[in-house]
This record gives structure tokens, sequence and C-alpha cells, in this order.
């Protein structure tokens, strides 16, 4: 366990950090006079780190950066995370051996803050179609922003998702606020091209935290701007142009829809993908494998089964005898 020897003061000030070794013996209890804390207990809200490119700065008058969560996103964050060069995704099955993480560039284009609770992103083609899958089967994602300046910072969008694919109803209502795009007939528009579906995100839960561990990308902006912003844009992160490249190409030869049903039509462990390209794929009964996969969800949760059994078997035999005890 870590512990912390906590300077004399009125104010949330770090004195000294001491990481101890485990022991064997349980911590004192907290008291006014005891000074060692269990890191879980140190007294919330603390101010922000501020810009820090040489760790030796860090000494006695430094704020610990502890995690803070918010139950929705603010202005400072929203101007914050619009203006970083890439986001992540993180899903899973309910049941399955593949835990997904994507990385997604193209932010300022492919990501927007509709309200302070609701977000969405475009979803380009790609060789899988892992995050769509499980966001069908149990809803769950995470979003995670992360600072490569010298302004350490992560931050974490805890949602539900929601798919809506290009054959959707309100689909081009919905891209319609991300700005011009280039469609599936290749339009000379700019924008995402070859957009396979949105996913719409209800946040519940947002979090910040540290980001010490994060590097700093070299020529990074070393500051931020208005609103909370990066100061600029300018350093080693540019938009890669190969997948947009690849999608037009896709687009003239009209490959675009055998290729989503080849690589998107399920998971890695074999949840229903893209119900557009399922479709492409020759699956006439989307409901059949729909009804198939609910099924053997419920057929991983045996355990939960015998014990319903087995208490409904009791509680039968238990009426019984009462009333037949009358």
């Amino acid at each position: 366990m870590l512990s912390v020897s906590y300077a004399k003061s009125t104010l949330p000030i770090i004195g000294q950090l001491k990481i101890s070794p485990p022991r064997s013996a349980p911590l004192p209890r907290l008291t006014q006079k005891n000074t060692v804390y269990n890191i879980k207990h140190l007294p919330l809200p603390l101010p922000p780190l501020p810009n820090v490119t040489n760790p030796q700065t860090l000494n006695q008058n430094t704020f610990l950066n502890m995690p803070k969560f918010y139950p929705s996103l603010t202005e400072d964050l929203i101007n914050w995370l619009q203006a970083q060069p890439l986001f992540f995704t993180a899903s899973a099955p309910r049941y399955g051996k593949h835990i997904n993480l994507s990385p997604k560039g193209y932010t300022s284009r492919c990501f927007r803050v509709l309200g302070p609770n609701q977000a969405a992103y475009l979803d380009a083609t790609g060789s899988g179609s892992e995050t769509v899958s499980h966001i069908y089967e149990n809803g769950r994602v995470t979003v995670m922003f992360a600072s490569f300046s010298a302004s350490p910072r992560i931050l974490r969008l805890f949602c539900t998702g929601r798919v809506v694919e290009a054959e959707d109803a309100g689909f081009d209502e919905i891209v319609r606020s991300f700005g011009p795009r280039g469609g599936e007939g290749g339009e000379d528009k700019e924008g995402m091209k070859g957009v396979r579906a949105v996913v719409m995100l209800d946040i519940f839960k947002v979090q910040t935290s540290c980001g010490y561990g994060v590097p700093i990308a070299e020529g990074a902006a070393t500051g931020e701007g208005e609103g909370g912003g990066e100061g600029g844009r300018e350093g080693r992160f540019g938009e890669r142009e190969t997948m947009e490249r690849w999608a037009e190409n896709q687009i003239e030869k009209g490959n675009l829809k055998s290729y989503r049903a080849e690589w998107n039509s399920d998971s890695l462990d074999g949840l229903p993908g893209l119900r557009s390209a399922r479709r492409e794929k020759g699956e006439k009964a989307l409901w059949v494998k729909d009804l198939l996969t609910r099924a053997k969800r419920v057929g991983c949760e045996w355990e939960g089964l015998l014990v319903g059994l087995g208490v409904g078997v009791g509680v039968g035999f238990g009426l019984q005898k009462l009333l037949g005890g009358r």
C-alpha cells in the first residue's frame, strides 16, 4: 500500500511524496496528529498541475493532481478534447476473449460534442467492427483523450453507445452536424469519406486524471489557448491521408460494400457486426443470428440459471408442503 507524508498546512499542499514498501502491519488510523494517509483519502479537489516539462521541478510546492469525476462535460473540457489530435475507444463483449482498443484520428472532423452528456463520432470503414459489435451487444464504450503536450491530462468519457448506420433513418441529419463530407459516390466534398456509421455516445460519467506517464511529442504545443484548448497544433502529429485515399479508391472501384461484407459483418468473438454488411454478405433474416447470440449469452450464465433453478425448486417444495399441511 502507498503512504504519503503530508506537510503540516491549512492548505492542501503536498509535501514530499514517500512511497513505502509493503508492510505487514496495518497503517495507523487517520487523526489530526497522525500525518500518514492512505492515498485514497487525500483531500479533494486539488488544483491542476501547471505546465511541467522537467520532472525535477516537482517539489513540495507542487500540487498532486488526483483523479476528478464530473457528471457531464464542461466547456473547458469540450474545448480541450476538440484540440487533441487523436482519441481512443475501448469496448468488450459481455462474454468473449477479446477486449478492443482502437486509436482514432481526425478528431476535429469526426468527433463532435452534441451536449454536456452527448457526443458522436464518425466510424470510417476499417478492417474490423469490434466497437460496433460490442455496442450492439451491450452498449458499453469508453472514449479516452490524452495530452501529448507539456500540459498533462487524460480525459475519459464513460458512455453507453448507439450505432446509426448509413442505411438508417436519421443518419444524414446527424452527419450534417459534422460538416461537408465525401459520400459513397465519392462526390467532391471535403470531410470523411467511406463513413459506415455514426456512433452516438450518451455520457454518464467524465473523469480527468494527471497524465504524468504520457510522453510529450516533440514540437507539441507547450501551453493552452483560450478556453483550455491547446496553444497550437504544430508538431509531429499530422493527419495521415492513407485511409481516405484508400476509401476513395474503393468507392471508385465499387468495392466498399463487398469489403464491409467480408470484414465488418461480425466480431472476433462471432458477435453480429454491421447490419448492412450482414445483408450484403447474404444474411436474409438478421433476427435469427441476433436470437442465437442472445441464447449463447444466456448459456454463458449457466451458474445463475442453476441458482435460479435451485431457488425455484426450493420455493415450490416449500409451498407444496405449506399448502399440503392445511
